[in-house]
């Protein structure tokens, strides 16, 4: 009583106040070591950076609400920290997840979706002598459309956004014991997910320390749980605080002690990345912690002027084909590659580089007389071909455009943009013409989309996109020679209407028998291509007529295999 009587006069005398929870809140005062030591940089408001000598640390404090700037992870060929921020332009950053050379091995997420790196899925592990295959969950920090973070356990069931999921608990392996593959119903996919990045262990998760050093399998990667090193770690707090953390080599950190750490800074939620000689931090380009190596490295957590982000804009319609729908078609020569990253459900297809003979075609329903873009989505490896080659076929005639597929893998690429007819004419076609630099290389195939544009043919104009759209129609029908010829076992064949018309194009060996036929629908006026595939067909000189109305006309090709 006598203790309570003197603690309530200290307290009214003002030498005893009680914790102020609005100040915590806000972090106005730093706890004991750290020290405010913003004012040695030039920040913008909301933005603070802490040191703390005797831990050789430091912390970047980053004031999510703020509307100004944003959080974004960046993927780039490997440099250092500092020439990394120069080249994006960052207020603040810190080194990013995993690699291995200059291969993240740890997820990058881009606006829109676009998973331009991934957290292991399978890792391999010796214990007593015995190497055996685990599935693990990694961590992933991501920030969210409204701003909102999180610190998740995720697992890719393939290489799409839509594929990623957020489980429930880190997947439950032990040492030498691994546990089941998990399933999609252990989880849920992201809604909302603005950008992310992967690491690992996660430390804190839901207000409570948990670090799952052990079910994330990072001993026998990095080192072990009470090894002291360098650490990098990035966290949220209850108000809306990001905090971007480092500590040197020197006396270095285990895991417990980093946990702490965060945990005392009022971390909510935190995630370790990459640690060791990685570990770095730019305000703007100039090194804040003076590490003991300038490693290069391949990805960085960085803050940014909001407007220098591409957010992308939702697409009007899209149209996405995979290898194992109806309205794709494989010839025997592809076969599944065991390599993460593909779209959807479907591994991606491979074949070794050839003469074009081994074809994958994508018939999509377009909107006739409409602009589309096109992109290409592969898992890209060393033994890709780096020249292969997608041929279009549309509204005009037939591009063809040459990709590297030993990069940029597991997204969505570019591939071009062009008006269709809305006819069976329109394809994309995907062939092992091509080459690379390993022995063999390989072409590759997964999924390909079709993005509207919202551009009509008829809203055209002559700053319309040169090539793409023409006007000049023919005076006649006309039927065209097919290309390649000799062929095996695709080819094209060209034809052109003044006027819309049903058209068919019939395939007759030469006794004057049907054996195909090549198409058989109503296309516009135009110039036009069918893709005919003579895979069951043997050698041979065949013919081919055009019917349309009563005109008919004639032409031979010859397929050698």
């Amino acid at each position: 009583m006598k203790l309570l009587v003197s603690l309530l006069s200290l307290i009214l005398a003002g030498l005893l106040s009680l914790p102020d929870a609005a100040a915590q809140a806000n972090h106005d005062a730093p706890q004991s070591g750290w020290v405010d030591i913003t004012a040695d940089y030039n920040l913008p408001e909301g933005i603070r950076v802490f040191n703390e000598d005797a831990l050789k640390a430091w912390y970047i404090e980053v004031d999510m609400t703020s509307e100004d700037y944003i959080l974004h992870p960046y993927i780039s060929s490997s440099k250092g920290l500092p020439a990394f921020s120069r080249e994006v332009g960052s207020i603040a950053a810190i080194n990013g997840g995993y690699f291995s050379g200059s291969t993240s091995l740890s997820t990058i997420v881009y606006p829109g979706g676009e998973i331009r790196a991934q957290n292991p899925s399978v890792l391999s592990r010796t214990v007593d002598g015995t190497s055996r295959n685990y599935h693990i969950s990694r961590g992933h920090f991501g920030v969210m459309t409204d701003r909102s973070m999180s610190v998740d356990w995720i697992y890719h069931f393939g290489g799409a956004i839509g594929d990623m999921y957020r489980l429930e608990q880190a997947i439950p392996n032990l040492r030498g014991t691994p546990a089941p593959a998990p399933t999609r119903d252990d989880g849920t996919p992201f809604e909302d997910l603005l950008v992310g990045i992967g690491g690992g262990p996660v430390l804190i998760k839901d207000g409570e320390i948990n670090i799952t050093f052990t079910e994330e399998l990072i001993w026998g990667g990095i080192g072990e749980f009470n090894e002291r090193r360098a650490r990098t770690a990035v966290c949220y707090t209850d108000d809306d605080r990001a905090l971007l953390f480092v500590a040197n080599e020197s006396p270095g950190m285990a895991f417990d002690k980093l946990a702490d750490v965060l945990f005392d800074l009022g971390c909510h939620e935190a995630l370790n990345l990459d640690g060791g000689g990685s570990t770095h931090m730019t305000i703007g380009d100039q090194l804040v912690n003076y590490p003991f190596v300038n490693r290069q490295i391949p990805t960085i957590l960085a803050v940014v002027p909001v407007d220098s982000v591409r957010f992308p804009e939702e697409p009007l319609e899209e149209v996405i084909l995979d290898t194992e729908m109806d309205d794709v078609t494989v010839t025997d020569g592809w076969f599944a590659t065991a390599n993460p990253g593909f779209y959807g459900e479907s591994p991606s297809l491979v074949v070794p580089a050839g003469d074009g003979s081994e074809t994958v075609t994508y018939l999509p329903d377009l909107r006739p007389g409409h602009e589309y873009a096109i992109s290409g989505w592969w898992v890209a490896s060393f033994n890709r071909t780096r020249d292969t080659p997608y041929i279009v076929h549309h509204l005009n005639g037939v591009d063809t455009v040459r990709v590297d597929q030993s990069t940029d893998g597991s997204r969505w690429v570019d591939i071009g943009t062009w008006y269709f007819s809305g006819s069976a004419s329109d394809m994309v076609v995907i062939t092992n013409d091509a080459s690379g630099t390993a022995s063999p290389s390989y072409a590759v195939a997964d999924a390909v989309r079709f993005v509207l544009t919202g551009n009509r043919v008829d809203e055209t104009s002559a700053e319309s996109p040169s090539g793409r759209v023409s006007r000049d129609l023919p005076g006649e029908i006309e039927l065209g020679q097919n290309y390649p010829n000799p062929f095996n076992p695709v080819t094209v064949i060209p034809f052109s209407l003044p006027e819309a018309a049903h058209v068919r194009i019939t395939v007759y060996d030469l006794l004057g028998r049907r054996v195909a036929m090549a198409a058989d629908s109503r296309y516009p006026a135009g110039s036009h291509q069918v893709a005919f595939d003579a895979s069951s067909l043997p050698s041979g000189m065949y013919l081919y007529e055009l019917t349309a109305g009563t005109m008919r006309l004639h032409n031979r090709m010859l397929l050698v295999k």
